[in-house]
């Protein structure tokens, strides 16, 4: 059996489903949108992928391309004759197979795509639903996007839910627990981007710290908002109390939340988030905004803490709150890590994946 799986570009989401897909006895071949050069993946494409070479020039892909790229899509379908084409995000990418009425079609949703992207105007309105109608499945991570499917009109059985999940023996938590030296440290790996809510971060952080000295913020990570970010830092004169990481490699990542008390993101839209279920698995007790994907992996009190979406204000109480109560740090820490047993070990749930990939090619 033939697989074509199709991305926008390469990172570590595309690692984990190659990988996967590489562990099945199919064929394997990787069709790469875009490549913008921002290296957010630096492991090589695991053994047996094979890449599609169709593209002369790594330029960024713009809406008016679309007809010169559904001829050159169509040409590699007819080349390769897959039995089953895997793509996401649904409108840069699932649109292709799309286009040339290709099936069976498994159209993968990375949250955004669903949750923001669709909802854009009515030309993303209108691809959104454009897709949706000639997909034959879709693959999703959370329930919230398989409600937004529902409502657009998808048929419920026709959806495969499973949290991409994280390798529960390489993020557990620490052998003992952390020693601070800086009273309370909090942890945001989401990257500097307006969807993620890096100023309510900044801005509820900074006004918290004005009034409980014994703080520190690491941040990893950097986007298209470094230049605010670091403008803010110094601003408000945070360079003692945020300490900036960058980027850095995968292998980091575990040893990374056992340096903080609490994981931290503000984000306005999101599937079942990688990076919290990272945090839950170490067992790094969460501070998450109430959007209703995050709801489905942190309750207040138990997992770690709620504050209200894009309330830099209600963000600032949350955190002073967390400092009051640092004896729920442990009992929070056992809760998190219980959770991402549950839900997010990819060892299952990309067996739920090959289960769909089973059904769908058997018809």
């Amino acid at each position: 059996m033939r697989i074509l799986y199709c991305s926008q570009d390469y990172c570590p989401h595309d690692y984990r489903f190659l990988k996967a897909l590489a562990e099945t006895d199919y064929e394997v071949y990787w069709f790469r949108l875009e490549d913008r050069q921002r290296a957010l993946e630096v492991r090589d494409l695991p053994e047996k992928i094979r890449v599609v070479a169709w593209r002369e020039k790594n330029t960024p892909v713009h809406w008016w391309q679309y007809p010169y790229l559904r001829k050159r899509f169509q040409a590699i379908v007819r080349t390769l004759k897959p039995d089953l084409v895997h793509a996401g995000p649904i409108q840069p990418v699932s649109i292709l197979p799309a286009m040339i009425d290709y099936h069976p079609l498994v159209s993968m949703s990375w949250g955004f795509d669903m949750l923001q992207d669709a909802d854009r105007n009515g030309l993303w309105r209108w691809v959104t639903n454009y897709v949706l109608e000639r997909t034959d499945w879709l693959f999703c991570d959370c329930q919230t996007v398989k409600e937004k499917a529902i409502r657009s009109g998808f048929q419920s059985e026709k959806i495969v839910v499973f949290p991409w999940g994280v390798d529960l023996a390489l993020f557990k938590p620490a052998d003992k627990p952390r020693e601070s030296q800086h009273g309370l440290t909090f942890l945001s790996t989401r990257s500097w981007e307006p969807r993620y809510g890096m100023d309510v971060v900044l801005q509820g952080f900074a006004a918290a710290v004005q009034k409980k000295k014994d703080m520190k913020l690491i941040m990893l990570s950097s986007g298209s908002l470094a230049d605010w970010v670091r403008a803010f830092i110094q601003d408000h004169q945070l360079e003692q109390h945020i300490e900036l990481r960058g980027q850095i490699n995968n292998d980091e990542l575990n040893s990374i939340y056992h340096q903080a008390d609490v994981y931290l993101s503000a984000s306005h839209v999101d599937g079942s988030s990688v990076a919290l279920m990272e945090a839950l698995a170490c067992g790094t007790p969460a501070l998450v905004s109430d959007i209703p994907s995050n709801l489905e992996w942190v309750q207040d009190g138990e997992q770690g803490w709620i504050f209200q979406d894009g309330n830099a204000d209600d963000l600032e109480r949350k955190i002073l709150e967390i400092g009051e109560h640092h004896s729920d740090l442990i009992r929070m820490s056992h809760s998190a890590r219980k959770r991402a047993e549950e839900k997010a070990d990819w060892n299952k749930n990309k067996a739920i994946m090959a289960s769909a990939y089973q059904m769908i090619l058997e018809g």
